[in-house]
């Protein structure tokens, strides 16, 4: 069980955003008073705690780093397009001004900020995150968090996030209703050195995509499904990918449908 609280010391405002996060998740709100972290674990026999602070929303769980929303490398990689170098994941889905993307595993959003900002705001870019903590605190995020950079901003507020698993989603989609779907699972095998993936990890959904959310998949898109995986991945050859871009550390593959 999680429960939602405060920092010490909270405003009106901040005590509003716990409580409605809390009823969004149906899960118990507690005044935080002055007790530490430790004292809410053993007090309330809980496994995690959502925490709104001034600085943002943040989830501690014991043993576990603190995991925060950030859109990661998403601003670094938007800086290199913008300067006209590539981005693997645009070039592969060959992503134009006005797409519309699924990405049915938003994780921190990184690949679905990146859409935004390319597709623009004649595109649609929908985020599908199963887990509800983490759907809540991504979807916080995306709102609020402010990079300094207005067009990085307006495609983070852009993206629509559903707290919903990809295998039912999918089924109801119409055919042909995306123009790309992207799936970026967790991998197989865990980059440890990834700082942000280890914050991750406590929180997101570990399930291998299966054969037939890919079939779902090629109906939805009208252009191409994406597979992220680890390079060299047994994944791409089960689920029916052709690899065409592969780095030190990860490939893309791709179903045209």
């Amino acid at each position: 069980m999680i429960m939602v609280t405060t920092s010490h010391d909270p405003s009106s405002k901040e005590i509003e955003q716990a409580t409605c996060i809390a009823a969004t998740l149906s899960v118990p709100y507690i005044e935080r008073d002055r007790a530490s972290l430790d004292k809410l674990y053993k007090q309330y026999d809980i496994d995690g705690v959502l925490i709104v602070s001034k600085k943002g929303l943040r989830y501690e769980s014991s043993g576990n780093p603190s995991f925060f929303f950030h859109p990661n490398l998403s601003v670094v990689r938007l800086k290199q397009w913008s300067k006209g170098e590539n981005d693997a994941m645009v070039r592969t889905a060959n992503l134009l001004e006005g797409d519309h993307v699924l990405d049915c595993t938003l994780g921190m959003g990184a690949d679905a900020i990146v859409s935004s900002f390319v597709t623009g705001d004649s595109g649609k870019v929908v985020g599908l995150e199963s887990e509800p903590v983490l759907a809540c605190m991504v979807s916080e995020g995306l709102k609020n968090y402010c990079s300094g950079r207005p067009a990085i901003d307006e495609a983070m507020r852009r993206i629509e996030v559903v707290n919903d698993n990809y295998r039912s989603y999918l089924k109801q989609c119409e055919s042909n209703s995306f123009d790309v779907v992207v799936f970026d699972p967790m991998f197989r095998k865990t980059v440890y050195h990834s700082k942000a993936m280890q914050m991750l990890k406590p929180l997101a959904n570990p399930t291998a995509v299966d054969q037939e959310s890919v079939k779902h998949a090629t109906r939805v898109a009208r252009r191409r499904v994406l597979l992220k995986e680890r390079k060299n991945s047994s994944e791409f050859a089960r689920l029916g990918f052709t690899v065409i871009h592969q780095s030190s550390s990860y490939a893309w593959g791709v179903i045209d449908p």
